[in-house]
């Protein structure tokens, strides 16, 4: 029963924080969006942003999302429909359904390399226990971390295992030699 108090505790406190995260993500490729058009069951449906960071809507065709917020997609498609003078006053609501765009690798020595999804305070060392953990054999003080940077690949040595993780990383958790 004290579990149950403490939990609902934490969710009281940590639920605004949740919130206040998923509202100002900004959506990228591969996201997949509910998009609910009130009054209009036609129009509402579930739209995958394509690589060039368009979604297709009914009558108004592609329009560009890629960057924005929920809110600010609704509120772009609200503006596309009343534009085309396809509805008067419409109301919509867009919610972030998947969130590929928000992906990170680890590889090396991980016990589960892969790709992960991450949000804004994701650390490498968040990420190495997101891959159950270091094998016995890792270097467990920095990593090396690939990072695409004004279109070039970069690559970071001896990074602080603090480190925020940004979406498209990749991370290499070096063999330690001794």
């Amino acid at each position: 029963m004290r579990n149950i108090a403490v939990l609902l505790i934490v969710m009281v406190i940590l639920g605004p924080l949740c919130t206040a995260s998923a509202q100002s993500f900004r959506v990228g490729k591969g996201d997949l969006l509910s998009i609910k058009v009130y009054e209009h069951q036609d129009l509402t449906m579930n739209a995958r942003v394509t690589a060039d960071g368009t979604i297709k809507m009914p009558f108004i065709g592609s329009v560009k999302v890629s960057g924005m917020t929920a809110e600010e997609i609704s509120e772009h498609l609200m503006n596309q429909y009343v534009e085309e003078e396809y509805l008067v006053n419409p109301q919509i609501n867009v919610f972030i359904d998947e969130y590929r765009s928000r992906k990170a690798n680890i590889l090396g020595q991980v016990s589960t390399p892969g790709q992960y999804e991450i949000d804004e305070d994701t650390s490498i060392m968040v990420l190495v226990t997101m891959a159950s953990g270091f094998t016995r054999r890792a270097y467990k003080k920095s990593a090396q971390v690939i990072r695409l940077v004004d279109g070039q690949k970069e690559i970071l040595e001896e990074i602080d295992m603090g480190e925020k993780v940004i979406p498209g990383d990749i991370i290499v958790i070096q063999e330690s030699f001794f």
